[in-house]
């Protein structure tokens, strides 16, 4: 063993400056992928309706 210790846990102290920038670059991150899911997620431009209105439209006409 050692004798020569000298308190410091092994871990250093990082800038103020450099964790605002990486917390920076983190919230950018996850707002363009929080963009991403919902551009993802919002309904497509009236396919859904097309589909649902097709059958309907078709029992008309058969009437």
């Amino acid at each position: 063993m050692s004798d020569d210790f000298d308190g410091d846990s092994g871990e250093s102290e990082i800038p103020d400056d450099m964790t605002d920038d990486v917390q920076e670059q983190i919230d950018q991150a996850v707002e363009d992928r929080m963009g991403d899911i919902y551009e993802d997620s919002r309904p497509r431009s009236g396919g859904c309706l097309l589909i649902l209105a097709l059958p309907a439209l078709a029992l008309w006409l058969l009437r």
